[in-house]
């Protein structure tokens, strides 16, 4: 099954998707901003990163920026709430840095699991039989 790096600073929203992503069979690494993020791909690549971008130490659109630059082909979904007056914003910025997908929070776990399979595929890093 295909690993995941999932980087978000809320640890509860965190911990739910990591669980809902392993209850599906995936590998999750889990890392709380875009320092640790950056940090623990490098260690341990991974085969997708799901990124939040409003975090501290790094924001997800310079994660996504220096991810992109030096891993083209690696599958990137930026997942952002937003901010109150135009919500999709942040969402719009990640895809022009090179996210390959975006999802507004809140999502639900079907929209998630598609968003991941979509990614996987068109990356060519699905490994499942």
């Amino acid at each position: 099954m295909p690993s995941l790096l999932l980087i978000e600073d809320d640890a509860l929203i965190r911990e739910a998707l990591a669980t809902a992503l392993i209850d599906r069979g995936y590998t999750v690494l889990q890392a709380e901003d875009g320092v640790q993020g950056v940090k623990r791909f490098r260690a341990t690549p991974t085969d997708l990163v799901l990124t939040d971008i409003v975090m501290p130490n790094m924001e997800g659109i310079a994660l996504i920026t220096e991810l992109r630059r030096d891993f083209p082909q690696l599958g990137i979904i930026a997942m952002s709430g937003g901010v109150a007056h135009e919500p999709d914003l942040y969402l719009k910025i990640a895809g022009k840095f090179g996210a390959n997908r975006t999802l507004r929070k809140p999502f639900d776990l079907p929209t998630l699991l598609a968003a991941v399979a979509e990614v996987l595929a068109t990356t060519g890093r699905n490994r499942t039989a």
